[in-house]
């Protein structure tokens, strides 16, 4: 990269890229990891949070089958968690590269595919249960082979799987379909997510008022009407709140429900009902915008403050300096993943 003058930004899926391509794609795995190393990272801030100050004596157990996961004795006089959001099947494919060195389109090729279950919130509670937190799901799935599927997966693993939606009808359960090349590159990818918006508001009514949780974990994909249902419910149970915004598209979703709640309640300051957010860059700069956009805060900060902090912080975006600023009114903490930088807090 140095000798191509690559640096910066590009720097990273250059490398990435070079890397695929010398493991003749084996490097996807490695990826793979990686994503699922953030989940594990992310649990365990929740299972931290979750043993903090505040918390209740719990009021549920949910105990994994013998073997399953590792369970913490502190947790047992405490309040479990609730992650509100979606369960998928993710099905991925890959290029056999030995037998296809070059993708050619508008054909098949020879490869592997691969199913397990996923979805951003059952990753985060999958996580959160596998490190000993007790741990409840909230998300629709189908009455169908797939659904079928995450419940079985869930119920084997021990994790508590009373406030899943069961759909049925035309309803099809969350699916992420994706295909790499033979360098691991992805080539295309389909997310049919539409029944994460059918997600009922009555059913995390029902799921914060049973479990009392001290923290609730939200994703980007229920509907707006649910994601703010599910801010009151936890503002009144007193519960921690973590939003995960999911990707650019999805990530503004919390805001908007901030801005529902404004507009059809008594509550005029709804900052706080958000406790803790963790976006990336892009994903951070779009809810910056969408909370100009909506008047959940007055103005971005002045230029002057940005340039001074960044002056400090020199490995820091200006931007990024300006939108975390924004953002502050709204969310105590914001937690910015910044790739191979690290997380800005």
């Amino acid at each position: 990269s140095t000798e191509l003058g690559i640096k910066g930004k590009q720097a990273t899926p250059f490398l990435l890229k070079r890397v695929a391509e010398r493991t003749r794609g084996a490097s996807l795995a490695t990826n793979i990891a990686l994503v699922k190393n953030n989940a594990r990272v992310a649990s365990q801030v929740a299972a931290s949070l979750a043993t903090m100050g505040g918390c209740r004596p719990r009021q549920y157990s949910t105990r994994a089958a013998s073997g399953k996961g590792i369970r913490n004795s502190a947790r047992t006089d405490q309040r479990p968690l609730l992650v509100v959001g979606c369960a998928a099947v993710d099905i991925t494919a890959q290029v056999d590269s030995q037998q296809c060195p070059t993708w050619v389109p508008a054909t098949s090729q020879p490869g592997a595919v691969f199913t397990s279950v996923g979805g951003v919130g059952q990753n985060i509670a999958r996580a959160a249960h596998l490190l000993g937190a007790d741990v409840a799901l909230s998300a629709a799935v189908a009455n169908d082979a797939h659904g079928a599927a995450v419940r079985a997966e869930l119920h084997a693993l021990g994790m508590d799987t009373r406030f899943l939606q069961l759909l049925d009808g035309s309803a099809r359960t969350a699916i992420y379909n994706a295909v790499h090349g033979p360098d691991g590159d992805l080539i295309a990818a389909v997310a049919d997510m539409h029944i994460n918006g059918l997600l009922a508001p009555q059913q995390i009514e029902e799921a914060v008022a049973e479990l009392k949780p001290c923290v609730v974990g939200l994703d980007a994909n229920p509907s707006v009407l649910a994601i703010a249902t599910a801010l009151t419910c936890a503002n009144r149970a007193q519960a921690c709140v973590v939003y995960e915004p999911t990707s650019a598209a999805k990530c503004t979703n919390a805001l908007r429900a901030l801005s529902f709640i404004k507009r059809s309640s008594a509550m005029t300051d709804v900052g706080g009902l958000i406790h803790i957010v963790t976006p990336n860059a892009l994903e951070l700069q779009h809810m910056a915008e969408a909370a100009l956009e909506l008047a959940l805060v007055e103005t971005a900060p002045p230029a002057a403050t940005v340039d001074e902090i960044a002056e400090a912080q020199y490995s820091l975006d200006s931007s990024v300096i300006r939108d975390m600023l924004t953002l502050f009114p709204l969310f105590p903490a914001v937690v910015v993943k910044l790739g191979a930088k690290g997380a800005a807090v």
